[in-house]
C-alpha cells in the first residue's frame, strides 16, 4: 500500500481513486446554476377559475382586520372573545369636538373625577393656546354630572353663557379657550 500526493498538497492512500480531503463534487458544482422545477406559471386554457390559490387559508371576510404590514393569524374562535383593556373606571360619558378636527374628536368621560385642560397631565388635554394648564373638571358621581372650573384664566361657558360650577346635562355645550366640546352622557 503506498501513498498518493493530490494537487492540494494532501497525502491519502492509492486505495482511493481521489483525494478524500479535497471537496471534488462540491467545487466542480459550485458555479452551476440549478433549474428548480417547482415554481413554473400554469397556462389557463380559459375555462379554468383565474385565481388559483394554494397551500394557503383563505380569509375569513366576516371580520375586519387591521393590516399591520406582516402576516395575520387566523381568527380562531378562542381570539374572538377578546375583551376591551378596562382602565378600571366605567365610562359614562363623552365630550365631542368639530373645533379641533373638522371631522370630529371625541373624549371618554370616566366615572369619578376627569380634568381637562391643556397639561399633558390632565385626564383629557386640549392643544388650545386659551385653555389652562388644568382649567375644568367634569365629576360624575351617583347619577349627576359636575362642573367646576378650576380658577383659569379665559373661564368656561356653558351654553355660551360663564359659569363657575354646576350640573351638566345631556346636550349642554362647554367652550373653553376656542375650543367648543358637546356634553353626551352614556346612561
Amino acid at each position: 500500500m503506498g501513498y498518493v500526493l493530490c494537487a492540494n498538497g494532501h497525502y491519502y492512500e492509492d486505495t482511493h481513486s481521489a483525494c478524500p480531503y479535497c471537496p471534488t463534487q462540491q467545487a466542480s458544482d459550485f458555479n452551476k446554476t440549478q433549474i428548480m422545477n417547482n415554481d413554473k406559471t400554469k397556462v389557463m386554457q380559459g375555462n379554468e377559475d383565474k385565481t388559483l390559490v394554494q397551500n394557503e387559508k383563505i380569509a375569513n371576510f366576516n371580520k375586519t382586520a387591521i393590516f399591520t404590514g406582516t402576516p395575520s393569524q387566523e381568527i380562531t374562535p378562542q381570539s374572538q372573545n377578546v375583551q376591551p383593556q378596562s382602565t378600571g373606571r366605567k365610562l359614562v360619558g363623552w365630550l365631542v369636538s368639530y373645533t379641533l378636527d373638522p371631522l370630529g374628536q371625541d373624549f371618554k368621560l370616566r366615572e369619578g373625577r376627569n380634568i381637562i385642560g391643556s397639561d399633558s397631565a390632565c385626564d383629557i388635554v386640549i392643544p388650545d393656546s386659551q385653555v389652562s394648564g388644568k382649567h375644568l373638571t367634569i365629576l360624575y358621581r351617583m347619577g349627576d354630572f359636575k362642573f367646576k372650573d378650576e380658577l383659569s384664566t379665559n373661564g368656561t361657558f356653558i351654553n355660551e353663557e360663564f359659569v363657575e360650577e354646576g350640573n351638566l346635562k345631556d346636550g349642554d355645550v362647554i367652550r373653553i379657550g376656542q375650543t367648543l366640546l358637546k356634553f353626551r352622557t352614556a346612561l
